[in-house]
């Protein structure tokens, strides 16, 4: 009788609830930040004194359009009904939120020191905003790493 006492509490209680949502938003969260960085970093655009300046070409332009449809592809996958789908979508996702982190910190550091030739110093809003990318790239590497772990929790959860 005790046993059955039991059950019937164990069906009463409400199912943990998923943080799946929360993870998915912070760990997509770079994404508007991710195009005007690949914008930089394929040479599009350039950071000087004044501010920023187009200098990019149509392979340049190209590059940088690949680099931003790719990184909405890979956040995309968070949704995927799939689960390998969606764990491929992280590992590589993971992948660029590493290189975003070290470009925006790259051209951050490169631009407050003036650059090579020492002609490039970027106004101080530019090394701020390089600065919050890379911060916000950080945080969602951790958010991304916690959709791993919901993922891993929800087939332990499916082979009990």
């Amino acid at each position: 009788m005790m046993h059955l006492e039991r059950k019937d509490r164990a069906l009463d209680a409400s199912p943990p609830t998923s943080r799946r949502g929360l993870w998915r938003l912070l760990a997509a969260a770079p994404l508007p930040l991710l195009v005007p960085l690949w914008a930089l970093w394929r040479d599009v655009y350039v950071l000087d004194a004044d501010g920023l300046v187009r200098v990019g070409g149509g392979r340049a332009v190209s590059e940088w359009a690949l680099l931003s449809v790719v990184s909405a592809a890979l956040v995309a996958s968070f949704w995927a009904g799939e689960r390998a789908v969606r764990v491929l979508g992280y590992t590589l996702h993971s992948l660029v939120l590493s290189v975003a982190f070290g470009v925006a910190g790259v051209l951050g550091v490169m631009h407050a020191f003036g650059g090579p030739q020492g002609n490039l110093a970027a106004p101080t809003w530019a090394l701020v905003a390089l600065s919050l990318v890379a911060a916000v790239c950080a945080f969602a590497l951790l958010a991304t790493a916690a959709l791993f772990v919901e993922d891993v929790r929800a087939v332990e959860e499916d082979e009990a």
